[in-house]
Formats: C-alpha cells, structure tokens, sequence
C-alpha cells in the first residue's frame, strides 16, 4: 500500500495498514535540498524540488507544497516581505493597512494571478509539478493563508482586534475581500489536483476568543471550503492552526475541514464524540514538538507520543504529525521521531504492515 492509498482510506473512515505520519515540512524542505529559505520561497522549480526530495527522504504520507506559507496571498494584497541571504525565514516586514486611524478596506483590490509580480502562480506551478511527478505515489496539498490572517497581516494583528471590537463592520469588509482572494487561489490551486491546506495560526486560542472565531473566522471559512468542494473533487480542504482545537470542535465541524491538528493534551474523548456525533469524517492530526525532535529530545518525547498512541487507539480517523519542522533538524532525527510514532501505534493494536 502506497501512500496515497494509504490516506485516501484514512479520509474515506476505513482502517489503513497503519497510522499515516504526517509531519509538517515547510522550510526544512530548502535545507534538504541545499538552499536557503528565500531561494525556495521565490522559484518554483526549486519549492517543488523542497517538496519532492523531502517526501523521498521521509517517505511521509501527505506531502506539503510551500515555503513562507503565510506570506504569498498577504504579499499579493502589498504587504512587503523581507528575505535573506542566509537560512532565515522570509517574513512579512509592514502592514499596509496598519497606519489608518480606522479600517477602510474599499480602495484594496483583490489581486489576480500574475498582476504586480505576484507569487500566486509560482506555488501553482510547483503543486502542478509535484503531482506530475509523486501525485500517484502521496498525496498532495498546497499550502495558503486564510481570510482572517490575510486581514491581520494587513491591518496588524494588534489594530484588528481593535477593530473587531470598535468597527465591526470596516472588519467583515476587509474579510470579504481576502475570502474573495482566498477562494479564487483555492480553486485554482485545486484545478491541478491538489489539497489545500488553509492556514489559519493568527485565530488560534489564546490570541483570539471563541466568539471571534465564531463571527469573523468561521463564515468566510466555509465559503472556501465550499467553492472548492463544490467544483473540484480533489482531497478536501483543511484548515489548520494550533492551540487548544478541542475548544473549537463543534465550529471546525461547522466549517467542514477535512483534517484538524491535536496536541497530545487535547481532549481526544470529547473531540471523538462530537465528530461522531455529527456524522463528520473529519480526521485528527496529533502534534508533537518539532523542537524536541530538532534537539533529539528522545525522552522527552517518549511520554506525548505514548499518551497520542493511547488516545488514538482503535481510530482509523488518525494520522501522526508534527509541528514546522525546523530547518536545521537532522534528517535522522526526523527518521527516528517516525519510527517512534510508527512502533507506538503498532503497541497500541495498530498494523505492522
């Protein structure tokens, strides 16, 4: 059984030959393949090179498709972004919207593939590579930011709760416009087969509250997640951020994500309940430290990994991960992190095939 094979069962409920790793290779990907992160971020031959050798050298489950990931959509609406010669992060460096007294989206135009030197077709033509070259063999998704951390990375994440709680309304405005952004970059990315995974980090739990979740994150995300489900029969969209998401259940079943992320203090019993009670396939991602798995923390390790291992027993809606490994990790540090992940899901019943 292939990889893909693999998690097509995953996704479908059904029990595969064992518990899929899942481990999220970002900008580790320019490492494996010798280049710094701006170098990757900015060519797409190379960002999908990042992506393939990455899944050859791990032979993970799920393979991603992005560099700065929350960077490509703001950069396009004009945030300025800052990158490097040496093996730092490329980062957004100014919000645009930042210096108004108050929020007026009106005069932003939502960018279009290509217009201004945009980077929106260069992670499109790189997910097109990597199907063409291991879509038969793992399957694939391209990474994006969502609506709401488009909104914050323009305005500031400071000034828009502020916004949120003083001008509602300059704030469903800007939102509009990134969701329009959103779904049209959504589409296209799934027109050449891929996933989309919609990265969401500025609304996780403590930064924000659930009532804001609830009213400025939630709408706009179904919209995404509709239009792609809608015309496109390709895995399905994935909203993904961290925090407590078990908090945040019964809105991520709401949105209909494919897949959300679960630390190993999560309340899998309560989380497994609501997503069986709602009919949903939803699948549970665990999360380990990747930085416990940069410094070869084994023994630290040990302890989430079993408690994962225990809380996931019996489930076929399960896949193992991590968070953005980081650059510098080993490659036989992330070798090892699997085949721990791998030999505690056999303990716990699971296959050994």
């Amino acid at each position: 059984m292939n990889s893909l094979q693999r998690m097509n069962l995953v996704f479908d409920g059904e029990k595969p030959d064992r518990v899929p790793f899942v481990p999220s290779i970002y900008e580790h990907g320019a490492a494996v393949i010798g280049v710094t992160p701006s170098q990757a971020s900015t060519d797409a031959d190379l960002m999908a090179r990042a992506a393939v050798d990455s899944f050859l050298a791990y032979g993970h489950d799920l393979i991603t498709v992005g560099i700065d990931i929350y960077n490509i959509e703001a950069e396009a609406f004009g945030c300025p972004v800052k990158r490097f010669t040496d093996r730092s992060i490329p980062a957004i460096d100014g919000h645009p919207l930042g210096g108004m007294d108050t929020l007026d989206a009106s005069g932003l135009e939502v960018p279009e593939e290509g217009a201004g030197g945009n980077r929106l077709g260069l992670i499109i033509d790189a997910s097109r590579t990597v199907m063409r070259e291991v879509g038969d063999r793992t399957m694939v998704y391209a990474c994006m930011g969502g609506p709401f951390s488009q909104a914050v990375e323009l305005r500031g994440f400071d000034r828009f709760i502020m916004d949120i709680y003083e001008r509602p309304s300059t704030v469903h405005e800007l939102l509009e416009k990134t969701t329009a952004l959103s779904v049209s970059h959504a589409c296209r990315l799934s027109s050449v087969g891929v996933g989309v995974n919609v990265y969401e980090s500025w609304a996780t739990l403590p930064l924000i509250s659930p009532d804001i979740f609830r009213d400025f994150v939630v709408p706009y995300e179904k919209r995404v997640i509709r239009a792609v489900k809608e015309k496109y029969t390709t895995p399905a969209p994935a909203v993904i951020m961290g925090g407590d998401t078990s908090i945040l259940i019964e809105f991520f079943i709401e949105v209909d994500t494919s897949l959300v992320v679960a630390d190993y203090m999560t309340d899998f019993s309560f989380m497994r309940k609501k997503i069986q009670s709602a009919g949903s396939g939803m699948v549970i991602r665990g999360c380990l430290d990747p930085k416990q798995i940069e410094r070869g923390d084994w023994e630290g390790l040990e302890r989430p990994i079993e408690t994962l291992a225990q809380k996931s027993a019996g489930m076929n809606n399960y896949v193992w991960g991590c968070g953005c490994v980081p650059l510098d990790t080993p490659r036989e540090h992330l070798l090892r992190f699997k085949e721990m992940c791998l030999s505690a899901g056999i303990r716990e019943g699971g296959s050994t095939a």
